[in-house]
């Protein structure tokens, strides 16, 4: 069953269905198997040198050990950010109704490396959400988090030919050098009058 996202805009609800858009669903794949001598398919294992032992897929896995070597639960795991504050844990974007309150420019969108496209279903239930969007210049944008996390991604609601599209990504950070500043090379000193003084005419 697809999951379903709640839009308020202008007090009122709008519920469409989340479909994440897949190369692999729109332009298909290809693979290559590997078989062995009598055709069967070969399975990729791990081999563990300090014991010989062959370590078939599924036999080992991600952990967290404390600082005596303890195994820790995920569930005892605290979260804190860069200052060692304790953080809060960001509630699903499924969980909630969304209040499409901010926006932002064309230009902030592009500043950004989009990760995920969904496709928001059940638009032509809902005219009047298509028609807010059409006429908005900007674009709105709200925290999206597919489940409770501690960190969501910026998402955008973008309009497209009466098509609902939901794009999540991540900000880009770097600083732009403008085209004005003009960049200053180093001067390289001329040492040839230098190297003419110490050239030794006995050596030849």
């Amino acid at each position: 069953m697809a999951k379903t996202l709640n839009f308020q805009l202008n007090s009122q609800d709008y519920t469409l269905e989340l479909l994440k858009l897949d190369r692999k669903k729109l332009y298909g794949w290809s693979e290559k198997i590997a078989l062995d001598r009598e055709g069967e398919t070969c399975k990729t294992v791990s081999l563990y040198a300090q014991e010989s032992m062959i370590l078939p897929k599924g036999s080992t896995g991600l952990g967290s050990l404390d600082d005596s070597g303890e195994w820790v639960e995920k569930s005892d795991m605290h979260y804190v950010d860069s200052e060692g504050n304790e953080v809060e844990l960001v509630p699903s974007s499924f969980s909630h109704p969304i209040v499409l309150s901010e926006k932002v420019s064309l230009e902030t969108f592009l500043e950004h490396n989009i990760t995920a496209i969904y496709s928001l279903q059940g638009e032509v239930e809902y005219p009047d959400f298509v028609k807010l969007l059409q006429k908005e210049e900007d674009i709105y944008t709200f925290i999206f988090n597919y489940r409770a996390d501690y960190e969501g991604d910026p998402a955008f609601v973008i309009e497209n030919a009466g098509e609902l599209f939901v794009l999540v990504g991540k900000k880009i950070e770097f600083e732009m050098i403008g085209l004005s500043d003009e960049g200053v090379l180093d001067e390289v000193e001329d040492d040839s009058s230098e190297e003419e003084d110490e050239f030794d005419f006995s050596m030849m």
